[in-house]
């Protein structure tokens, strides 16, 4: 499974020490973690003139001009919503395919081009439990004490009717940059003589137990409560199936392209002494004790992967006693050898490979071993994209059976890219 991502908001960068004369004042800072780490922090600048634009253009157009203070407000609003809508996708994309962000860091600056933009999201909200039918709006997150509530059932749900003004009024945020830890809001109208004249959140629930906080339902949102994250759903890669014979053939056609990238001829990546190991990865399983026998196999297979020492990156006597013990698995002799021999550009693709086949490795020990630690097999095969073992072990083989085959062929594509490059 990929890695839980967030993203969560520092607060706007001090004013104090930063030259103002040509910036909008309020510059709103994130950080992004990706496994509980730290890996982006983003601040987002708007220059003085379009500032200056997007304030005037906010106090005198639209339906309902704002005042100087409230134009300030929805500015500052817009340029939240602004960086997490841009932040969202990258975020995914880094989580996603574990390469991470370029860089530790970045400033994104606007300019008075942009403005139209902001002035977009300063002005619109986006509500996910706002549905159209035809030409009606309604909203699906109606209490069941709200009097305005209708007969329509949308998605199962009980709504009430709204209109874009009321929901721009209503006090729940704009979903797009709500805070993902707030569910089962519960929205009311007030019905009078003249009509439905307002909607709010009445009350809603927290996913972390800030029962204090959500309470002021308003500001869960990016600049409202500290506590405020986005937490970005991944979904996992699918999975190819494979025949029973693919995972050893794609053994033997990377053995074939690490020989003729490295000029490897006489000397195999795999030290084979039997073939029962390659052919008892083609075998079935229908329990869990064939399942740690097939997975056992798999990772002695793994193991037997040979590195020439010459392949290796040069060291010194004193980086070869302190690197001893890392170079000793087969796995981590591949990682030093291709991150040395391959361009920059290549080794994500070589990260995820060498992840997958350390997890089934880690998979076969939590197995024969009992170890618990870090959630022990149920974790390693939820990495792989196993849910349902126990009892569906069979399942869980051919999954594993594709996890590696789609390692191995991304070691073989990313060798022969090697070959074939000027």
């Amino acid at each position: 499974m990929p890695p839980k991502a967030a993203i969560s908001y520092l607060g706007p960068m001090p004013s104090q020490g930063l030259d103002l004369h040509d910036r909008h004042s309020f510059i709103p800072c994130f950080r992004v973690e990706i496994a509980g780490e730290q890996v982006f922090r983003v601040h987002t600048e708007l220059s003085g003139q379009g500032s200056d634009l997007a304030i005037t253009r906010l106090e005198v157009t639209g339906v309902a001009p704002l005042t100087p203070d409230q134009a300030h407000d929805a500015l500052n609003n817009a340029l939240l919503l602004y960086t997490v809508r841009r932040l969202e996708p990258l975020v995914a994309e880094w989580a996603s395919t574990g390469t991470g962000p370029p860089q530790s860091g970045d400033v994104w600056i606007l300019k008075s081009e942009d403005v139209p933009q902001l002035l977009a999201l300063a002005r619109e909200k986006s509500c996910h439990y706002q549905i159209r039918l035809k030409r009606d709006l309604f909203c699906t997150a109606a209490s069941d004490n709200d009097t305005t509530l209708t007969s329509i059932i949308i998605n199962n749900r009980r709504t009430a009717p709204t209109s874009k003004p009321l929901c721009q009024g209503c006090n729940l945020p704009n979903t797009d940059y709500i805070c993902s830890h707030l569910m089962h809001p519960r929205v009311s109208g007030k019905n009078t003589l003249g009509g439905i004249m307002d909607r709010r959140a009445m009350t809603a629930m927290c996913d972390q137990g800030h029962t204090d906080r959500i309470n002021a339902i308003g500001k869960c949102y990016a600049g409202g409560h500290d506590c405020w994250q986005r937490l970005i759903e991944v979904e996992e890669p699918a999975i190819t199936p494979v025949s029973p014979l693919e995972l050893a053939e794609a053994f033997d056609v990377l053995d074939a392209a690490w020989r003729l990238a490295f000029d490897q001829k006489k000397k195999p990546l795999l030290a084979l002494s039997t073939v029962a190991t390659p052919a008892a990865l083609s075998l079935p399983c229908a329990t869990r004790a064939e399942f740690e026998t097939r997975i056992s196999d798999l990772a002695d297979l793994i193991d037997r992967i040979k590195i020439d020492e010459k392949l290796l990156r040069p060291r010194s006597k004193e980086e070869l006693e302190r690197d001893e013990d890392l170079l000793k698995g087969s796995l981590n002799r591949m990682d030093d050898c291709l991150h040395y021999k391959l361009p920059a550009q290549q080794h994500p693709a070589i990260d995820r490979a060498i992840r997958t086949l350390r997890t089934i490795r880690q998979a076969r020990n939590a197995e024969q071993h009992g170890i618990t630690e870090g959630g022990g097999l149920t974790a390693k095969l939820r990495d792989l994209g196993i849910h349902d073992a126990p009892p569906n072990w069979g399942g869980a083989w051919d999954v594993v059976r594709a996890r590696a085959v789609e390692a191995l062929t991304a070691f073989r594509h990313e060798l022969m890219a090697y070959v074939n490059a000027p």
